[in-house]
């Protein structure tokens, strides 16, 4: 069935053909994924059913039956140790989930979100954030599964105060689409950091809306990928300044490296402002390695391809410098090396 999915905020000349992701899907018959594991914690709050009822996400596909997560992290409540949610994929396994994760008044928690699988399997995340005043969190999300087709739609919802990070690894998969909406109130800092990397006949597809609703609200996006073979990627990123904002800051980058002639990279930084009073920044690059650095690198007895890997490690690391837990970041060192 054809879909036109992941649809731009504010449209662009269709020329560009940026406006949405147009593909032919077909969805398996829902059956859920039966191995999965989340990290017990006395200090919050964590509810799991099967639910039978429509969800919809701003991706814009719908399902009839999901596995509904709830966590709670209680008022005043600091958890110093990440929380793990592993998901592990076996062959045509399907899940669709929501994961809803609130973080009520002065608490802090960080997650990870690992998903694994070797064989062909279908994802589709709804991650629902609620940061009440003065909480803090970070959540890595990990997508680590071959033969994949992969959805994540990510809403944030950050009041007063809040401070929120994600961290979106996106390693592998034959189709992956992503959705992020974010909307900050009163000083509050959402920070969007993501890694792509794509290769063969991989489709990826990124869609991020972030939204300065309130005075003096910070909201940065950091995007860093390579696609090689005939890879293509689609990248959408908004920063909205709403009216009432001031002193507001928006920052946006996005950094791809093309290490092919075939893959095909389209990127469309967009930036609305309604408010005078405000700090807005977005730039895109897209283009082969650069030369001098390779050249350099080179000089010093590294082959042309160990080269590129350690210049493209080198932007993806400060991404991942970001992630908290110490054995994430070196397990995702290790996975985008042997990923690039």
């Amino acid at each position: 069935m054809k879909y036109r999915l992941n649809k731009l905020p504010v449209k662009t000349t269709n020329g560009f053909k940026i406006n949405d992701l147009e593909i032919e899907l077909d969805i398996p018959k829902i059956n859920m994924l039966s191995e999965y594991d989340i990290t017990d914690n006395k200090d919050i709050i964590i509810n799991k059913k099967i639910v039978n009822k429509k969800l919809t996400t701003k991706i814009g596909l719908e399902f009839s039956k999901y596995l509904d997560i709830n966590i709670t992290i209680p008022k005043n409540i600091i958890i110093n140790d990440s929380i793990f949610i592993n998901y592990n994929f076996s062959e045509d396994e399907v899940l669709i989930s929501k994961i809803t994760i609130n973080y009520e008044e002065n608490s802090s928690c960080n997650f990870v979100i690992n998903y694994k699988g070797n064989d062909k399997c279908f994802n589709h995340l709804y991650e629902v954030v609620n940061m009440s005043n003065k909480s803090k969190g970070n959540i890595t999300i990990i997508n680590n599964m071959n033969d994949s087709t992969n959805f994540m739609a990510i809403e944030t919802n950050n009041s007063d105060y809040s401070n929120l990070t994600h961290n979106i690894i996106d390693l592998n998969g034959n189709l992956r689409v992503y959705n992020v909406y974010s909307d900050l109130k009163y000083k509050a800092i959402n920070n969007l950091n993501n890694i792509y990397i794509g290769k063969d006949n991989n489709t990826i597809d990124m869609n991020y809306y972030l939204k300065n609703s309130e005075r003096e609200s910070t909201n940065n996006m950091k995007v860093e990928g390579s696609i090689n073979d005939n890879c293509i990627k689609n990248f959408r990123g908004t920063i909205d300044f709403i009216k009432g904002c001031s002193n507001s800051i928006g920052e946006e980058n996005e950094n791809c490296i093309l290490l092919s002639d075939t893959c095909r990279s389209r990127s469309l930084p967009q930036m609305l402002c309604g408010e005078e009073n405000v700090v807005g920044t977005h730039g895109v690059s897209s283009g082969k390695v650069d030369k001098e650095e390779l050249f350099y690198i080179m000089s010093r007895g590294y082959s042309e391809k160990d080269a590129e890997k350690l210049i493209l490690l080198a932007n993806f690391t400060s991404i991942v410098n970001d992630i908290p837990d110490s054995s994430t970041r070196e397990d995702i060192l290790n996975l985008l090396e042997n990923n690039i």
